[in-house]
Formats: C-alpha cells, structure tokens, sequence
C-alpha cells in the first residue's frame, strides 16, 4: 500500500468514525487514557488536514535520501549489515510518533541498538545542512518505502522540533 492510499484509506476510517453518533460521556478522558486519546485524535486531525504527497513529492525525497542518506542506510533500505541500521521495517521509521525519526535526523545518532545490534559508526546531524521541508520530504520517503507505514509528517513538524530542542 502506497503512502497515499494510506492516507486516503485512514481518512476514510476517521470520516466514517466521525459520523458515528456519540455523546460528550464518549470522550471524557482519564489522567490513564488521555495522553493516548489526545495523540490518536491530534493524529487524526492532521492526517484529515494534510494532503497526501504529491509524485513530485514523493521523487524529491527520494532524491534527498540518495543524496544524504542511501551511501550508508543503502538505496533499498536495509542498511549494512553491523555497519549501518536498516531503516526498512525500523521501528522508529514505523511508530506514529515521528519524534525520534526527525530527531535522529536533526541532531544525528551513535551507538544505536536495534535487534539486539549497536551500530557504532556514527550518522551525521543534517539539521545544519537541511531545511525542515527537506527534512520531512526525506523522513516521509523514508516512512514510505520499503514496505514502510509510518504516517507522513509536515515541515512544521520538523520546525516544532528543531525549536524544541535548541
């Protein structure tokens, strides 16, 4: 499934969740349950808000990720084996939240740990060298490929992190 159909298919479930017939009891939340009930729905709302990408798009953050990114994580996705973490079927690459995705791509990672492997070699922070729509372009390709399904992120998004984390 494509990263637009899934957008298009989660849009139809939120649509059809939306005309649902509830009352204010349905969304009294819990100090237990509100965190996750307020992420599913800020999720749905910008998911119903944010248009899927374009082809254009789509092939610039495709050309980003060979630019920056395919020379160690490889043009397929799978990384090199001890070397460099495979992004496809990456946990951090699949995970609703995008926090840690555009964090790693902001500020970098070493000695990260993933199926019991740390990788040593380190990658590089891009947040000096990319603008937050090319960071989210490269991080919505990534989320997109190889079989990938995390949801797509916004430039602002990436602009809300980077400010955070001055």
């Amino acid at each position: 499934m494509t990263a637009s159909s899934r957008q298009v298919a989660g849009a139809l479930v939120a649509v059809a969740l939306l005309s649902l017939p509830v009352s204010a009891a349905d969304f009294a939340l819990d100090s237990a349950t509100a965190p996750a009930t307020s992420y599913i729905l800020a999720t749905t709302a910008n998911s119903l808000h944010r248009a899927a990408p374009s082809d254009n798009d789509a092939s610039r953050g495709q050309a980003l990720y060979a630019t920056y990114c395919a020379a160690c994580h490889q043009a397929n996705g799978e990384g090199v084996p001890g070397q460099f973490p495979p992004l496809k079927g990456s946990s951090a690459v699949n995970r609703p939240d995008a926090t840690k995705h555009i964090d790693v791509v902001l500020n970098g990672l070493q000695g990260a740990r993933v199926s019991g492997i740390t990788y040593t070699n380190p990658m590089p922070a891009f947040g000096a060298t990319l603008n937050d729509a090319d960071v989210a372009a490269i991080v919505d390709y990534e989320r997109g490929a190889w079989g990938n399904h995390g949801l797509l992120i916004t430039p602002a998004q990436v602009a809300g992190e980077r400010a955070r984390l001055k």
